[in-house]
């Protein structure tokens, strides 16, 4: 989850430093490689978690001033089940990310699982301030799971 995290926080704030206040529309891509996190949800209950991997990502961001920001990611790579039976998972995600009241994240997942199970669907991510605490003294950001969109799981 952090790593997914990080790479997604780096390819967004990456984005933004190679802006200029005056910049024109352009829109920037390129390439990375990272690990996976999702939980898996069917008619709203959780039934995987996958984490680690590895993934090839390819990122596109678009930014104008005074307009809205928005990032696509394309994921592609394989991961193993965090959950027994260990399933091994082929991963096909799209990532929309972009600014509006904050960071919202809109992950469309087609997950292709070695032992016959297949899982489509949509979660979404909200990048949330946490306040300090005893493990962050200054606080912190973190993508946290606000929603569930449909899912078809078989």
């Amino acid at each position: 989850m952090k790593t997914k995290l990080l790479v997604i926080s780096m390819c967004l704030f990456f984005g933004m430093a190679l802006n200029t206040a005056n910049a024109q529309n352009r829109a920037y891509q390129g390439w990375s490689y990272g690990t996976y996190w999702a939980p898996v949800y069917c008619d709203g209950q959780l039934v995987d978690y996958l984490e680690g991997g590895v993934l090839r990502i390819h990122w596109v961001y678009k930014y104008h001033p005074k307009k809205v920001f928005w990032e696509i990611d394309q994921l592609k790579g394989e991961v193993t089940s965090s959950m027994e039976p260990f399933e091994t998972f082929k991963i096909r995600e799209t990532d929309k990310t972009y600014l509006e009241d904050g960071w919202i994240c809109e992950c469309k997942y087609n997950l292709i699982g070695n032992m016959g199970s297949h899982y489509i669907g949509v979660i979404y991510l909200t990048y949330t301030y946490f306040p300090p605490d005893d493990e962050h003294p200054e606080g912190h950001y973190e993508w946290v799971l606000t929603g569930i969109g449909k899912t078809v799981c078989h």
